[in-house]
């Protein structure tokens, strides 16, 4: 059966073997089209709507996370409040209620706060202010304000009270350097906030909030709340991610996301339910699917109306020509052929009419080609020379490093910029297998082996910084870029790359960022000046005042004293900040390092020796004379010296050394820090006051300055319990 249906398909016209096929490509082309073209649009509408929905829900987490920075802003303004220290410290709940309850009204009445709560250690509840007649009790279930109690940082939180679910914002309130306990702003989470984001977004919003084991309904935007999907996550463990559904059975118009509300400490609390309509969506994907099919149908008709045309157009003569051929064939017919248009039917008739006599043409033909071949050739050839010569040229005079890798780590190619700028010889790096990856990678060969089979795999190759040190040992900044080639099976034949040498361009923004530094360092210490200075004096006046009218045995004649030896030190502490940025300029000459040192650790001798401190001097002879201002040298390095030593324990070691890096001569200093925090290794040389009569830091930001002003620079590290500075400073100044 199946060897007859192919005989009668091989029986059928020429017409309609081509026909047949044609139309039957055409149309399942253009179905095919139509579908693809509908599935595609609709599969992009749905990524772009997973997407938008997917971002409107981090933009509602974010919104959140504003609302609590926002509530913590405003409870550490007013924990700083000196008076709400000292009443919360002493306990004053009366007075500390009439004290801080204008302000709450104002608060609630113009940003829409209804929590303002102050505790106590260790989580005890002592003012309710918008609910004053409850208080008193432990409040340990409030995770954000026993993490305030136990960290003496502020938190900001999306957390459960007694006044319901609420935004908060917890601030630690200090009395005296002391915990006096914490206070706490919040806003409430429900529907005007949610009606809010309704209104920027347009999407409903529908929250549950966790009871327990259970999810109870705590707000929505939507007039009517339905069961969405996926509503099997409300009453049951909420979804740990977003969980998106577009077209739902139960919703087919809508998308909706479920996704979890977390408070600070990554616990759930709620659910988000979002509801955005497709409405309009759905109407312009069905407006076009008719489109579409509307225009596939037309162009179905269409192709099989000129398909037709072509077929009985290409068949017709084909025909007529098989019947003169019979006719040639069975001797009927010995005239020529008529002569044809100038097409493929045309050029058949000619070929019938002229195959005899063509062939010494032919032949003639085939010799004259073969003389244009080889001429053709022979240009090629010297084409190709010359473009060799010129890409030679090129890459030996780039100002790159340019190089060829074979796929075994030996080095085949290698331009005369390389040898320039590295130091090495054509011949110490061509033909080594070890020196790519010893001297320019800096691995060893298992990682070198490595890299190679990344490569195998990877046909992008890579662009890395690399740091690379030169025959002599100098320290190179360097781009490479390198690219694998590979053999038609997919094998890595050799690498080739470039480098580009960015050394002087990272010294460039290093200098930059050194100066934006000093820019920032001198701003902060002048806008402290400015701001301390007027309140100081007319505390200062007034608190002398206060004393000096009081009678000997008043005992608030001794607060007032205190009062007016604390403005003396916020005084002396304006002096040293006006004095870090006064301008100065230096007196240059050329300066011993290393005597300097000397001469500055002997003036702190009597303190060393009183602290049982063990010095511990490594002053290289090999470090160079520089050239800078001696005396202002001097000074910076007392006040690097003279703090290092007042911030030690006793009995410590104090490791002072000098070497030489790249060419300039570098200070280390290293000793056990005393109470330095990781927060106060990045505020090191700012403006400041530690407590301590004897261990002031107000001079180390004239001390970073001198550094930077002669073209140095100073990085403070952490080893172990250890502060180490590292000080290193240019032979020469810039621009001598």
């Amino acid at each position: 059966m199946l060897s007859n249906f192919i005989y009668r398909i091989q029986g059928i016209s020429l017409k309609w073997k081509l026909l047949i096929p044609f139309l039957l490509f055409s149309f399942l082309g253009t179905t095919m089209l139509v579908y693809i073209g509908l599935s595609s649009q609709q599969d992009l509408i749905k990524q772009e709507e997973r997407k938008e929905i997917l971002d409107f829900y981090h933009l509602f987490l974010t919104r959140i996370g504003h609302k609590g920075d926002q509530a913590l802003s405003m409870a550490t303004i007013i924990a700083q409040d000196l008076r709400v220290q000292a009443l919360l410290a002493n306990r004053d709940f009366e007075v500390l209620r009439d004290y801080v309850m204008p302000l709450y009204e104002r608060l609630k009445r113009d940003f829409g706060i209804r929590q303002f709560h102050f505790h106590t250690p260790p989580g005890k509840s002592f003012l309710r202010v918008h609910a004053p007649d409850m208080s008193g009790e432990m409040i340990s279930y409030r995770k954000a304000i026993m993490d305030v109690m136990k960290s003496g940082r502020g938190v900001a939180s999306l957390e459960w009270g007694l006044t319901g679910l609420g935004i908060r914002g917890v601030a630690p309130v200090y009395y005296r350097g002391e915990l006096a306990g914490s206070f706490e702003i919040g806003y409430p989470f429900g529907r005007p906030f949610l009606e809010d984001l309704k209104k920027s977004w347009g999407a409903d919003l529908t929250v549950y909030e966790k009871r327990g084991e259970s999810y109870s309904l705590l707000s929505t935007t939507m007039r009517e709340v339905k069961p969405s999907c996926p509503a099997k996550h409300l009453p049951e463990d909420p979804p740990e991610n977003p969980v998106i559904a577009i077209s739902p059975s139960s919703h087919p118009a809508s998308c909706i996301l479920v996704g979890p509300i977390r408070d600070y400490f990554g616990d759930v609390v709620a659910v988000v339910e979002m509801n955005a309509t497709r409405l309009s969506i759905v109407g312009r994907l069905s407006k076009t699917r008719n489109l579409m099919i509307f225009v596939g149908v037309a162009g179905i008709l269409i192709s099989f109306a000129l398909i037709w045309a072509v077929a009985i157009l290409f068949t017709r003569p084909i025909e007529d020509i098989v019947t003169k051929a019979e006719e040639i064939a069975d001797g009927k017919r010995e005239t020529r052929l008529e002569s044809g248009p100038d097409d493929e039917i045309g050029m058949l008739a000619q070929s019938l009419n002229t195959m005899l006599d063509s062939l010494k043409e032919r032949e003639r033909q085939i010799e004259d080609y073969a003389k244009t071949l080889e001429r053709k050739v022979q240009e090629r050839t010297a084409d190709l020379v010359s473009s060799e010569e010129k890409y030679r040229t090129l890459v030996d005079n780039l100002p790159l490093s340019v190089y060829r890798i074979l796929y075994d780590g030996t080095t085949e190619f290698i331009n005369p910029y390389f040898t320039e700028k590295l130091g090495y010889t054509t011949d110490e790096v061509v033909g080594n297998r070890r020196f790519w990856q010893e001297k320019i990678w800096g691995c060893n060969r298992d990682q070198g082996e490595e890299i190679l089979r990344l490569l195998k795999e990877n046909s992008k190759g890579f662009r890395v910084e690399r740091e690379v040190r030169d025959k002599e040992g100098h320290r190179l900044i360097l781009i490479d870029h390198a690219i694998p080639f590979k053999d038609d099976e997919g094998k890595l034949k050799w690498l080739e790359g470039i480098m580009v040498d960015i050394t002087e361009l990272k010294k460039l923004q290093e200098t930059a960022l050194r100066t934006e530094e000093i820019k920032v360092l001198g701003e902060i210490s002048a806008r402290f000046a400015h701001e301390m200075r007027n309140p100081l004096t007319t505390a200062g006046g007034f608190a002398r005042r206060l004393r000096d009218s009081l009678p000997e045995d008043d005992k608030h004649r001794e607060f007032a004293g205190i009062i007016v030896e604390e403005v003396a030190r916020l005084e002396h502490i304006l002096k040293i900040i006006l004095s870090s940025i006064e301008p100065f300029t230096l007196s240059v000459s050329k300066v011993d390092l290393n005597d300097l040192l000397r001469s500055s650790l002997k003036d702190l001798k009597e303190q060393i020796e009183a602290k049982g401190i063990d010095l511990i001097e490594s002053l290289s002879s090999s470090v160079t004379n520089i050239q800078g201002d001696e005396e202002l040298l001097r000074k910076a390095f007392d006040n690097l010296l003279k703090h290092s030593v007042l911030s030690m324990p006793e009995r410590e070691k104090l490791f002072v050394s000098t070497i030489m890096e790249n060419e300039n001569p570098v200070v280390i200093i290293r000793y056990k820090a005393q109470g330095l925090a990781e927060d106060d290794l990045e505020q090191f040389f700012f403006p400041r006051f530690t407590g301590k009569d004897k261990a002031t830091v107000h001079d180390l930001p004239l001390s970073k300055i001198i550094i930077h002003r002669h073209g140095g620079k100073i990085d403070v590290l952490r080893k172990g319990k250890d502060i180490v500075l590292r000080i290193e400073l240019p032979a020469v100044l810039p621009g001598a």
